[in-house]
């Protein structure tokens, strides 16, 4: 039996090798200009959010309705606004929103509470938690506060 030539079994081996690097060569820089792009939005939207702020800026409670206004004081809308709240027996009450508050606007939430009746036990704790540019979470706290709506 007889094979190829040398010659010829070099040169196929050295043009496989050129179009194999050739090949992922051009993926790798898909794939990195694909991930450098991804990165590069999301530290976008991290710088964009950096000074965005949420403000609790009122809370009231009576019985087991709690009302809570938030201020968005930042420079980005701030999206599907969230509150945790805990009594001082440790009992919680979470409400999940799905509006928008616009840069410098007020949004105003009467969260029913049903499992605890807050005359009875005191509020002492809330969270709001809110998303900048549907990606960065940013949320404000507040503990032992008194009712600042009455």
């Amino acid at each position: 039996m007889k094979g190829i030539s040398p010659l010829l079994a070099s040169v196929l081996l050295i043009a496989f090798t050129l179009t194999a690097a050739t090949i992922i060569g051009a993926w790798m820089t898909s794939t990195m200009k694909s991930s450098t792009d991804t990165v590069g939005g999301q530290l976008t939207s991290n710088v964009n959010c950096s000074s965005n702020v949420i403000n609790l800026d009122a809370l009231c409670h009576n019985n087991t309705n709690v009302t809570v206004i938030v201020q968005n004081i930042g420079s980005a809308s701030l999206t599907n606004p969230s509150f945790y709240m805990k009594t001082s027996d440790e009992t919680t009450c979470i409400s999940n929103q799905t509006d928008t508050i616009s840069v410098g606007g007020f949004a105003k939430y009467e969260i029913n509470c049903t499992n605890f009746a807050v005359n009875s036990k005191t509020l002492n704790y809330v969270k709001a938690t809110a998303l900048c540019q549907g990606v960065v979470s940013i949320s404000i706290e507040k503990k032992d506060f008194t009712d600042s709506c009455s």
